[in-house]
Formats: structure tokens, C-alpha cells, sequence
């Protein structure tokens, strides 16, 4: 009983430190949302449609770039849920969503 609790302990801290390094989100599903719900205003590639770069400018951060991806998970989604132009799109979030979403965006990293 020891052995196997002394086996088990380093198995069980380990998955504990590194789940969450890997994120709380499904990439496949937040692509699949950000296709459908994101993708006409921040492009395919996450760096905007050219409406929206003109529109916003230096305001409009490329998602795969290094300042956005260099955020937190939890700052990404405060910043999605206080911008003026996402407020209706809030709404209709599913719990779980917006997790994905920035799951999908992480593998926009350049």
C-alpha cells in the first residue's frame, strides 16, 4: 500500500501542475466557433480583415502575435468581454466557448 502511494503522489502532482499549463479549452471547437462567429472581422489568420485594420489600426492586435499570445489566458477573455464591439457576441456564448476560442487562438501563435 506504501509503494503504491508513493508511486501514485509524484503521478497525481504532476498531472495537477501540468493540466492546466495545457489550457482549459478545445482547440477543434474554438476553430470551429471562430470560423462561424470571429473570422469576419478578425480573418482567418488573426490579423483582421483590411476593414478592420483601417477601422481600428494599431488597436487591432494580430492574434497570433506576440503581444496577444504573450497574454494570459484569464486577460485575453477580460478583453474580449469589456470590448464595445463584442457585447452582443457575449451573449450568446456557451459556458465553455470562449475557453476554446483562445484554445484555437494559441495555435495562431507565429
Amino acid at each position: 500500500m506504501l509503494k503504491t502511494l508513493r508511486l501514485l503522489v509524484p503521478v497525481v502532482l504532476a498531472a495537477i501542475i501540468l493540466v492546466p499549463a495545457f489550457g482549459a479549452g478545445d482547440a477543434e471547437k474554438g476553430k470551429e466557433l471562430y470560423m462561424k462567429r470571429c473570422k469576419s472581422c478578425h480573418a482567418e489568420d488573426g490579423a483582421g480583415t483590411p476593414a478592420m485594420q483601417k477601422k481600428f489600426g494599431e488597436k487591432l492586435l494580430p492574434l497570433g502575435g506576440k503581444e496577444v499570445q504573450a497574454m494570459k489566458d484569464a486577460e485575453i477573455a477580460k478583453k474580449f468581454n469589456e470590448a464595445a464591439n463584442h457585447k452582443a457576441l457575449v451573449k450568446t456564448l456557451q459556458p465553455g466557448d470562449l475557453d476554446n476560442v483562445i484554445a484555437f487562438i494559441r495555435t495562431l501563435k507565429k
